[in-house]
């Protein structure tokens, strides 16, 4: 019997241990990466969000939220700080205003600008909490660093850091952020009038010109996507604009009316093999099918492309893939620079793609098509000379008191169409609007563009990889990659270190599709241009890093420290820079794994901030790098300079590498 007892008693320890893991496996379930971020202000408004890292950048005069008024505000971080390993690190907080940090509550800095004291922290999770007061007359700047035995200091790697994913405050503010990007994406102030100068930048962006779209678009395609857009692109945010009986008529008078006078000539061209096969190459190596399939309906969010042999016509085909948004300024769909030749071959390779047929086009009568397109409101989102946009709705945006629309049909799930509700009900909508936070557009702009499409962050690999079976037969089969130098095997760089990696105006540059050559000329990908974003984009990366991206302090070029800076880069008495990198006009003297950047380009687009944290330890700021480490404990082995000073060695060669860049600049505009 006691032996029945005792059984038993261990069985139900057991179930318990079982349930105890069982829970505790899903409270960590529910963390997710990042922090909360909550903001209030003196009105005693508030919100939340997430936040990668504490790192905060405010103009002066400026709000922190879209939904709170005024630039006085509290904020603090909060979360769970994730160890692999017990470790001995000093935290820092850098900025204006007042701030501290509390790690399990206990206080361990005090004060921005004071350091704490070296803190021994164990493996696993820690509470941790950043409160902070912005200053009074002058911009908010907070950022959260640290560093080891192992390390110097440095921003605090995003990666580290955790939150609940059910807190119920971060869910609701959640969801009024999606609304709010739904009345952008669906248009609605095109139809109702929100009461507000908008400064959302996606409001600002022009829907796609109707004018010679017939010249473009296939008379028979237009009618279809009149018809029902989310049956040819499931993720499209274009309304059903006519629906039942009749609808099918409507559309095909449009589309007549949309492609009268159109020419477009030519037909579709038989390609030759080794066109398809360059087209091909190029799509791959593009890295198209991250955002894209070869199907006709798509998968997700990537764009199916089986279908734009019956979308374009063959020449503007080429003209788009030159340039996507000449038609459209609010298209996601980047330019890589193509040249004719290339736009010719990528267009070929798509052509090619699904049915070869093309249907015949569908009758209409112009004359209704431009009626019936005047009274369903086309021209309030569309431009078309000799068009005016109508008021189609005496009811304001914020007067809506449902999320479906009458006039047309959005096909809303019932998430969005909660979250449209949310939004279009709460009292700080329609101010939201009128606001234009810089470092949350980035973020939303980060996920909309796709850029993990190519690159990594937050040690979160690229989509790449999920996609590379569905290409791995396109292209040349002549085409060698070279794996004895990793270099061109890497990939783009991470996106970490964005928002403080590259000077502002360069990045701006890059954005907009202006940095020829390309800085890592060996590498097939090319990065895309975002033109109509460029600006705002640059600029929220460097806000959500917690910099303004203003230099405000010029570098002071003297001559004796470039010329300590130019023989640390030698060969003979200095790092070998020369042998990896070219330096201006000299090529780079004895390539072994692989070829690095121009240094002249490096001392004009890189931060000096960044610039020293990776020249410290580039294999701690980007993993897998073959650039080696030169600094050990602060020094170097070239003590003739500085004594080994590795901090002042490396601020000699980046003053002869700005020196560069400045002499190349006066060059082209004397």
């Amino acid at each position: 019997m006691q032996g029945r007892t005792h059984a038993a008693a261990l069985s139900c320890l057991a179930c318990g241990i079982g349930v105890f893991v069982l829970v505790a496996m899903q409270a960590r379930s529910a963390d997710e990466k990042s922090l909360i971020l909550s903001f209030a202000n003196s009105s005693g408004k508030s919100d939340t969000r997430e936040s990668r890292t504490v790192a905060l950048h405010v103009p002066k005069g400026q709000s922190p939220s879209p939904f709170l008024r005024g630039s006085d505000f509290t904020a603090r971080w909060e979360g769970k700080l994730l160890l692999e390993k017990r470790s001995r690190l000093v935290f820092h907080l850098e900025g204006t205003g007042e701030a501290k940090l509390l790690i399990d509550d206990d206080l361990i800095v005090s004060a921005i600008g004071t350091p704490s004291e070296s803190k021994r922290l164990s493996s696993g999770e820690h509470n941790i909490v950043v409160d902070y007061k912005s200053p009074v007359g002058s911009d908010a700047t907070l950022r959260l660093l640290w560093e080891g035995r192992d390390f110097s200091k440095e921003p605090i790697d995003p990666e580290v850091f955790r939150h609940d994913g059910s807190d119920a405050t971060l869910k609701e503010f959640t969801a009024l952020r999606r609304g709010r990007s739904l009345v952008a994406q669906k248009r609605c102030g095109s139809c109702h009038d929100s009461g507000t100068e908008e400064l959302m930048p996606e409001l600002l962006l022009k829907g796609p010109s109707l004018d010679g779209i017939g010249d473009r678009l296939r008379h028979d395609w237009l009618a279809r996507w009149i018809l029902d857009p989310r049956k040819i692109r499931p993720q499209s945010h274009m309304p059903a604009v006519f629906q039942g009986e009749g609808a099918k008529e409507k559309a095909a008078h449009v589309a007549a009316f949309l492609s009268a006078g159109s020419h477009p000539g030519g037909v579709d061209p038989v390609p030759e093999k080794e066109v398809l096969e360059k087209g091909g190459t190029l799509f791959r190596q593009q890295n198209c099918i991250s955002c894209h399939t070869l199907t006709d309906t798509g998968e997700g969010q990537r764009i199916g492309l089986g279908g734009v042999r019956k979308k374009f016509h063959p020449k503007a085909l080429v003209k788009f893939l030159q340039d996507p948004a000449e038609f459209h300024q609010g298209t996601r769909m980047p330019a890589f620079g193509f040249d004719e030749e290339e736009a010719s071959s990528v267009a070929s390779f798509l052509r090619s793609l699904g049915a070869k047929t093309v249907p015949q086009p569908v009758k209409g009568d112009a004359s209704k098509g431009r009626v019936l397109a005047q009274e369903a409101g086309c021209f309030n989102c569309h431009q078309k000379e000799g068009e005016q946009k109508k008021s189609l709705s005496n009811i304001s945006l914020f007067d809506l008191t449902s999320s479906e629309c009458s006039k047309v049909d959005f096909e809303l799930s019932s998430e969005m169409a909660a979250e449209l509700r949310v939004f279009l009900t709460a009292k700080s909508g329609q101010d939201s609007l009128a606001q234009f936070i810089p470092a949350e557009y980035a973020e939303r702009q980060y996920q909309e563009l796709r850029c993990n499409a190519c690159h990594t962050r937050d040690g979160e690999d690229s989509l790449r990889s999920n996609f590379l079976e569905e290409v791995a037969g396109l292209g040349a089969t002549s085409e060698e990659l070279n794996e004895a130098k990793p270099a061109g095997l890497t990939g783009p760089p991470p996106l970490d270190h964005l928002g403080f990696k590259l000077q502002l105006d360069w990045r701006t540059r890059l954005f907009a599709g202006e940095i020829r050559p390309k800085v890592r000329r060996w590498l097939p990908d090319r990065m895309p241009a975002f033109h109509s974003r460029s600006s705002d984009l640059a600029l929220g990366f460097s806000h959500a890093a917690g910099r303004s991206g203003i230099d405000r302090e010029p570098m002071v070029l003297d001559s004796e420290t470039i010329g300590v800076g130019r023989a640390m880069t030698g060969v003979e008495a200095g790092l070998s820079c020369g042998a990896c990198h070219g330096i201006g006009d000299k090529a780079a003297i004895a390539v072994f794994e692989g070829e690095g950047p121009n240094l002249r380009a490096s001392g004009e687009r890189l931060t000096s901030e960044y610039f020293h944290l990776w020249m410290n330890d580039p294999p701690r700021v980007w993993p897998g790098t073959i650039m080696p480490k030169y600094a050990l404990d602060g020094k170097t082995p070239l003590t003739q300079y500085y004594d080994g000073d590795s901090r002042k060695q490396f601020e000699a060669i980046l003053r002869y590498l700005r020196s560069l860049s400045r002499n190349q600049n006066d060059e082209k505009n004397p």
